[in-house]
């Protein structure tokens, strides 16, 4: 049994698992959809709005309990002295015991027209909801956007450190061999500090980033963050300006909220155009005296009606509150309708240039990079100076820049954009139209880089995910 006990160790370890071996598996990359679902269970500006909504549900159903039966009980006991007309007794002194049950009829319009009121009242707070929420949306994407534009950022300040670093050890190399002079190494020397201190801006801008989006979702300021990346989107977008006008004009919150006003005041006016509206009820009253010369006991049930005759002129200063308070809302709707439609407009034009824009931006740093392989050669080879081969490494620098912030400004706009639709998407154009923005051309009429590279690749090979300028956040990226 002892000479067997090691090998039912080693069984047991391989069936059941070694502790020592286990790994647990790292967590995924948030998404933006899990981002915003995160944000919105985590705001206090969506559980206020949630609030109102049921705020609005309590006064329909306040309404509504208006044109049901509601039964008043009231007793009343009272104790009566009185001279007696025909004596004896000259005086006597009795009690009374007046029992009422009263019953509001509810027959007129004012009471119907209350819940149409409450009912569009709570459409407007409904689609303010959904406005609270579109707005929650559009900010988790700017945070989750900027996130990643100062992670791919920080990446490019990392990379060029390490570049300016190794020319500089390159140009000591040199200046030992004598194939080099000493200011070389003076001039090489600056971009690396000037590398250095954009690493350590680039820290900072990602520290605030990072800050900003845990505080919308409701977290830590200094919990650490993995956000899936997201691919450059280059395509045009697949639908027109006044198609993209019509479709947020027809799936707006904010114009919905305000036409659900407008038909709530104008019940309103409706109602109180009924002040002189009578009140019907019924009562049973049931008295019981101890008057000697009445009766003992007496039943009634009569109907009552209620005639406002004179209010001393507050049912017309009501009308004309309430027609103030239409035409207000019409002129909001107005102003509401026009900030759509600038808003919307702006987006999409911003959207499609943002799109452009990478694949210029590509091109850019594509011949950026061949220029400066190019302008090292050379400059190893004798043929250029060294401050030649910084200008070319300050431009492709620059050029990285430019296409990462292109990246994630059209994915920004993009995402403004879908807020103005409200999360749905337009009808897309016939399919003969360029679903392609054509990316320039050289002289030949090919891409002065030797040709674009597709989406989501560079000139120094894919990233970690094969998207986006430095493959996914948190992890390993390709150089831009």
């Amino acid at each position: 049994m002892r000479k067997n006990a090691p090998l039912l160790a080693l069984l047991a370890a391989a069936l059941l698992g070694s502790p020592a071996t286990a790994q647990t598996a790292p967590p995924a990359p948030l998404t933006l959809a899990q981002i915003t679902q995160i944000a919105a269970s985590a705001s206090p500006t969506l559980t206020a709005a949630r609030q109102s909504v049921l705020q609005a549900q309590a006064r329909v159903g306040q309404a509504q309990a208006a044109r049901r039966f509601q039964i008043t009980f009231n007793s009343t006991a009272s104790l009566s002295g009185a001279s007696v007309y025909q004596p004896p007794p000259t005086y006597e002194t009795f009690g009374t015991l007046q029992n009422t049950l009263t019953v509001p009829l509810p027959l007129g319009k004012r009471s119907r027209i209350a819940i149409t009121q409450a009912q569009e009242q709570q459409g407007a707070v409904s689609a303010q909801l959904d406005s609270a929420r579109l707005a929650l949306a559009g900010q988790a994407a700017t945070a989750y956007y900027d996130v990643l534009r100062k992670q791919a950022l920080l990446a490019v300040a990392q990379q060029t450190l390490t570049e300016d670093q190794r020319a500089l050890g390159d140009v000591q190399k040199r200046t030992q061999a004598g194939d080099a002079a000493q200011l070389d190494v003076l001039q090489a020397q600056v971009p690396v500090a000037s590398a250095q201190a954009a690493l350590d801006g680039a820290l900072n801008d990602l520290a605030v980033s990072d800050e900003i989006l845990n505080s919308l979702l409701g977290r830590s300021l200094d919990n650490p963050l993995l956000l899936a990346d997201i691919p450059p989107n280059a395509l045009a977008l697949p639908y027109t300006l006044a198609q993209a006008e019509q479709f947020a004009l027809s799936r707006s919150p904010d114009l919905r909220a305000a036409e659900a006003t407008i038909r709530a005041d104008q019940a309103a006016i409706a109602a109180a155009r009924l002040y002189r509206e009578p009140f019907y009820s019924l009562q049973a009253i049931d008295i019981r005296s101890k008057d000697v010369t009445s009766f003992r006991s007496e039943d009634t049930l009569q109907a009552a009606v209620t005639l406002p005759l004179s209010d001393g002129g507050l049912g017309k200063a009501q009308v004309a509150e309430a027609q103030a308070a239409l035409a207000g809302a019409s002129a909001q709707r107005e102003v509401v309708r026009r900030t759509v439609l600038a808003g919307i407009s702006a987006a999409y034009l911003t959207a499609q240039s943002r799109r452009r824009q990478i694949a210029s931006a590509r091109i850019a740093r594509d011949i950026a990079q061949v220029t400066y392989d190019k302008t090292t050669l050379g400059y190893r080879n004798g043929l250029f100076p060294l401050l030649q081969v910084l200008t070319a490494r300050a431009a492709l620098t620059q050029a990285r820049i430019a296409y990462t912030q292109a990246v994630y400004d059209a994915a920004a706009a993009s995402t403004t954009l879908s807020t103005g639709f409200a999360g749905a998407v337009p009808t897309p154009l016939p399919a003969s139209t360029p679903p392609v923005v054509a990316p320039p051309t050289g002289a030949n009429g090919t891409s002065p880089a030797g040709g674009a590279s597709t989406p989501g690749t560079s000139p120094a090979g894919n990233s970690t995910t094969g998207t986006g300028p430095g493959g996914a956040s948190g992890g390993g990226r390709g150089a831009p």
